[in-house]
């Protein structure tokens, strides 16, 4: 019997409520949230480093107050990943939310085992250089080591674990975005862990799944002469309506905004895919240029044909670490000579920082060159610019400092020259840095809890 897999999350921050029509109507057996991404997980150590209590998404709690619930009532599990860097601390929470709305007998499973941090000593005596993926140069080597955050992508192995223990809810840390979505079909179907084109057709599906409404009409070239801006509201999510041979039909919540077509599916399909014939995730490495498209009628994609190969033999580690702080700062320099304004500018920045550590400097042209860079020649004399000045230093309070300084000048720059003045009252940001790595899957052990109501 076909499975149906809704997916109601491509990011934090997104309408998780979107679930509801796809519960009420009866059109889901199970319903993935997937919220993290690099940029995520930045943003949630920031949250903890003001709060120890936290680093999940705020989306954790809305999920359990409006959609458990319902999807309680239905026997219909929900998994999320948005448990981030504190899947416990999400369980909890969940746990007494589901227990104030009266949800006896709800299950909650919180997988955890993803955070390395405190291991990365250990890891590298056993032998892990955990060098960096892009530079080659080992862990140990590196000079920053303030390394706040550690997280490997781990597979879809303990939240089948979880689904056919009776979980009703699955909060996780860092799973691999697909992932999510084929841990309910290895656990409905019984998918062995080396049948990998069935994994791979699985794989696939979370991946046209995972970023919600891209796929059925947002974000998409595809969709610019179909959809209005008033139709991009409040989108129909998708839904994969998989057989147990892996084959699949994409579609979406029926009677709402959006539609399902072999263009929206093609550039899903192609969406953060460096290789297509080895996409690489930690169950199976999906091989995308064998697979089938055809249209299965209005908003129905038929996909079949995905073929994988084995699982890789390491998982990726994503290390953060905290690469000092930044600000923003945006200027409006009007005609004529706004070139020359500009430059006069950069000279009186340059002379007002003089002796403090600011480390970067860049500047960019809103609605000139800030999306494309130097595709195009600049104007030669503009009505008009406005400019993005952002600035880094190893610590806060130089960047404040350096803000003072150019407010001294409020008065004495370039001719007609203004100030927004909502980035000068900004605090400075920490940036947290990407080191990506590889690890041998045996250093990781995930670990399950069960929290009843």
């Amino acid at each position: 019997m076909t499975y149906r897999v809704g997916s109601a999350e491509g990011f934090y921050g997104d309408n998780v409520l979107s679930a509801l029509p796809m519960i009420r109507g009866g059109h889901v057996d199970v319903v993935c949230f997937e919220a993290l991404a690099e940029l995520t997980l930045a943003i949630l150590q920031k949250d903890r480093m003001k709060d120890p209590s936290r680093g999940y998404t705020f989306d954790i709690e809305l999920i359990a107050r409006k959609v458990l619930p319902e999807a309680f009532a239905r026997k219909i599990p929900l998994i999320t990943n948005g448990g981030g860097l504190n899947p416990q601390g999400a369980g909890e929470k969940v746990r007494q939310i589901a227990e104030q709305l009266g949800l006896q007998g709800c299950k909650i499973a919180v997988i955890s085992g993803d955070n390395l941090l405190n291991q990365l000593d250990d890891l590298q005596t056993a032998g892990e250089t955990l060098a960096n993926m892009d530079t080659g140069q080992p862990l140990a080597a590196a000079e920053n080591q303030f390394w706040v955050t550690g997280n490997v992508y781990l597979g879809a192995a303990p939240i089948v674990e979880a689904l056919q223990n009776g979980a009703d809810m699955v909060i996780t840390g860092r799973v691999a975005d697909p992932c999510l979505y084929l841990a309910p079909l290895v656990a409905h179907y019984g998918w062995g862990w080396d049948e990998w084109d069935k994994l791979a057709s699985g794989i696939v599906a979370g991946h046209l799944l995972e970023c919600t409404g891209q796929v059925v009409g947002g974000n998409s070239l595809a969709s610019i002469d179909r959809l209005s801006g008033e139709g991009m509201h409040n989108l129909g999510y998708p839904i994969a309506e998989v057989e147990a041979d892996g084959s699949f039909v994409l579609t979406k919540t029926p009677d709402m905004n959006g539609h399902v077509t072999l263009e929206t599916v093609k550039e899903q399909l192609l969406y953060e895919v460096h290789d297509p014939a080895n996409y690489i995730t930690p169950d199976v490495v999906a091989n995308f240029t064998t697979l089938r498209l055809e249209s299965a009628g209005q908003d129905r994609v038929h996909v079949s044909g995905v073929t994988g190969k084995p699982r890789p033999e390491k998982l990726k580690l994503n290390l953060n670490r905290l690469e000092g702080y930044s600000r923003e700062l945006i200027y409006t320099i009007g005609w004529p000579e706004a070139w020359h304004k500009f430059e006069q500018m950069k000279g009186m920045m340059e002379a007002a920082w003089e002796g403090l550590p600011i480390q970067r400097v860049a500047y960019s042209f809103l609605g000139v060159n800030s999306l494309y860079g130097s595709v195009a020649d600049l104007p030669d004399d503009p009505l008009e610019l406005i400019v993005r000045v952002v600035f880094t230093a190893p610590d806060a309070d130089t960047l404040k400092t350096a803000v003072r300084r150019l407010m001294n000048d409020g008065l004495s720059g370039p001719a007609g020259m203004s100030i927004s003045g909502t980035t000068i009252g900004q605090d400075p940001r920490p940036i947290v840095g990407l080191w990506p790595t590889l690890i041998g899957r045996e250093q990781v052990t995930p670990h399950i809890a069960y929290y009843d109501v």
